[in-house]
């Protein structure tokens, strides 16, 4: 598959009491058709979100999206695909 090839790394620094978590990193490789880095660009200040939401909503609706893509097959991405569709065209607009 062609597109930008990004690499993540989430480490967990508490958990949900505010305790340190000591646990290895995920680290993974995944290739997207958009440069992610402009679309957060093209984002911010336009959802009325801050900067650190709206790299998070970018980022996790463009690893979703690039997922459902490619996995078109599967019931679930089926059955949710129009959705996704109108939701991806309503942001657009914005």
């Amino acid at each position: 598959m062609k597109g930008h090839l990004y690499q993540f790394t989430v480490e967990h620094q508490e958990d949900a009491k505010g305790q340190a978590v000591q646990q290895a990193p995920l680290e993974f490789q995944v290739r997207n058709h958009d440069d992610l880095f402009h679309i957060i660009e093209r984002l911010e200040g336009k959802l009325g979100l801050d900067q650190q939401d709206t790299v998070a909503f970018a980022v996790g609706l463009k690893l979703f999206g690039e997922v459902m893509m490619k996995n078109r097959n599967v019931e679930l991405f089926k059955a949710f695909k129009p959705h996704f569709t109108e939701f991806m065209k309503q942001l657009k607009r914005a």
